[in-house]
């Protein structure tokens, strides 16, 4: 077949609202000795991307990691088949299906040889510093794709790895839970608090989870939680968390919401000796806790800054297997990417992951 030379692609060229979002035909990088041509079936639609479309970047720039440019081609996620390959690549062949990497570490830097491939410096990340997978079709690197499992459908790949493997890190790294052990989790209906409720019970522990808005438990249940806790009262909140555990507190929590308030209500459940992790913040503002805290509890205060390649790989097995699933919220072709930012940045409801389709 002809090897495409453009693609349709949403592009952002200015920071704003929804409408700066720009569908369009646009040319495609030449293909490198060592790049793969994809073609496209499904992404997704993060917060991040939101964040990035309104220029909310500033506090996000990382060390010895490029700055966010623009002109941007947003989605951190990519799932499609191979339709042509640079004369020195060895990796894939056309027609192979694929998924694209979204935590690629630098092999030579220090961080990688310190088991910390994900603080690797040198780095240019899809939807990041590097165009992401707003397009039909894709020009990466070889290094840029894994081989997507047979029988996993390419919606479940469009949403899985960037979430999944954030999490496993979490839940096996960071806080290192165990069968037995109470997890609570702040931020449960998005795609990370999805996937940490699976990991953590393919773990063997019990989740609770939280959420500011009632209509969300019944969902909430649904996707994995043992119990919800409805925190727009934090009184009744914490009593409901401790009348869970037996007095005791939880085992672990999770913070996915960057809420102040819920980070500080996730502090006074926490059992002597817990596990806190912080994996995202909404400003400035300093942590809820004080050295005397950190003393009488003896809490373990974490942060995370996404995954590995082993995460990858292992996400990639429990995927094929058929042993996490991602529910989807909503579906969108790629001419009305505007509308998903719109209903993600206002839905209070909504529960799930937001799915691209290109080609739809």
């Amino acid at each position: 077949m002809e090897i495409p030379t453009k693609t349709i692609a949403v592009r952002l060229f200015e920071y704003g609202g929804p409408e700066k979002l720009v569908i369009g035909e646009y040319d495609l990088a030449p293909l490198g000795a060592r790049d793969v041509l994809v073609k496209n079936f499904a992404g997704s639609v993060s917060r991040w991307d939101v964040k990035y479309r309104a220029g909310d970047l500033a506090r996000y720039q990382l060390p010895g990691r490029a700055a966010f440019p623009l002109p941007q081609q947003l989605g951190r996620e990519a799932a499609g088949e191979v339709i042509a390959i640079g004369d020195q690549v060895t990796r894939f062949k056309p027609g192979d299906r694929v998924i694209g990497v979204t935590h690629p570490e630098d092999p030579d830097a220090a961080e990688t040889a310190r088991g910390l491939g994900n603080l690797s410096r040198n780095l240019a990340i899809p939807g990041h510093q590097a165009f992401g997978s707003y397009a039909q079709y894709l020009v990466r690197d070889e290094r840029m794709w894994l081989p997507l499992p047979g029988g996993v459908d390419y919606e479940q790949a469009g949403v899985a790895l960037w979430p999944f493997s954030s999490s496993h890190r979490v839940v096996r790294d960071r806080l290192q839970v165990r069968p037995g052990d109470t997890v609570l989790i702040a931020g449960a209906s998005g795609g990370m608090g999805q996937a940490t409720m699976q990991l953590c019970k393919l773990a063997g522990a019990r989740v609770i989870a939280t959420t500011r808005h009632a209509g969300k438990a019944a969902k909430l249940r649904e996707l994995g939680a043992d119990a919800v806790v409805v925190t727009a009262d934090a009184e009744p909140a914490r009593a409901n968390v401790m009348a869970l555990t037996g007095g005791e507190g939880v085992d672990h929590a999770i913070d996915y919401t960057g809420s102040p308030e819920l980070l500080r209500f996730l502090g006074i459940v926490m059992r002597l000796g817990g596990r806190l992790v912080v994996s995202s913040e909404q400003g400035r503002e300093p942590m809820p806790f004080t050295a005397a805290d950190m003393i009488r509890l003896e809490l373990n205060l974490l942060g995370i800054r996404g995954a590995r390649m082993n995460d990858m790989l292992t996400v990639l097995k429990l995927l094929g297997d058929g042993r996490i699933n991602t529910r989807i919220a909503a579906r969108f072709p790629l001419a009305r990417v505007g509308e998903a930012h719109t209903l993600l940045e206002t839905s209070p409801d909504l529960v799930g992951r937001i799915v691209v389709l290109p080609w739809a």
